[in-house]
């Protein structure tokens, strides 16, 4: 059990910064142990203090997130928070990509957000709850494309071709390859996409790029 959960706050504007504080330190079970205004500063604070939360803007120099990122590597890593105003998709999730436990909009109740750090210094996570629906309806829909943006200009060729109902002869006899080529390249979008065969890979380039479309 941690007596107090220690917690670094890291924002570039002090009078924000002094305002999460005070909040934080309403609540005897948290202890503000440290504080900063950018990335690098957040890095040496978290090397040295080895706070169990760090509590962290995204738009600060150092780039937040690439701070997350490196305070999540470290051989004693405390729990990354992100606290910003930002509510685009991208930032949310290159956020958790990158090893943060939480995503607070700075919006947030003052009770909620000693809430948010209990309960990630409790080994939970914490997404504010009105990007919580947007998240999930996304992240399938984000995956998929993901994969299907791997593939080669002449995988994406050959699928796009597949998807449209043609053989690997007459895939072959579009692109003005050897059909075993197109095999082969069939063979590579299968692994990529994950899926079993390419009556499944045909069903996913369909959702994404419709029918009919080179």
């Amino acid at each position: 059990m941690i007596d107090k959960i220690s917690v670094v706050v890291v924002d570039d504007h002090s009078l924000f910064r002094a305002g999460v504080i005070r909040t934080l330190e309403l609540d005897s079970a948290i202890k503000v142990v440290g504080e900063a205004g950018s990335g690098e500063e957040a890095l040496d604070l978290a090397i040295r203090l080895k706070p169990n939360i760090v509590l962290l803007d995204i738009s600060m120099q150092g780039n937040g997130i690439h701070a997350a990122g490196k305070i999540v590597g470290l051989p004693e890593a405390p729990r990354v928070v992100m606290l910003t105003v930002s509510e685009d998709d991208d930032d949310v999730m290159a956020a958790l990509e990158a090893g943060a436990v939480g995503y607070v909009l700075k919006g947030i109740e003052a009770m909620q957000l000693i809430s948010a750090m209990k309960s990630v210094a409790a080994g939970d996570t914490f997404v504010s709850p009105n990007l919580t629906l947007r998240l999930l309806s996304g992240v399938k829909e984000k995956a998929r494309t993901t994969l299907l943006d791997s593939l080669s200009d002449q995988e994406e060729r050959t699928l796009r071709l597949v998807a449209m109902g043609l053989s690997n002869r007459e895939v072959g006899e579009r692109l003005g390859v050897m059909e075993k080529t197109i095999k082969f390249h069939m063979t590579r979008v299968m692994a990529k996409l994950n899926v079993r065969n390419r009556v499944e890979a045909s069903v996913m380039a369909q959702k994404e790029w419709g029918t009919g479309k080179e």
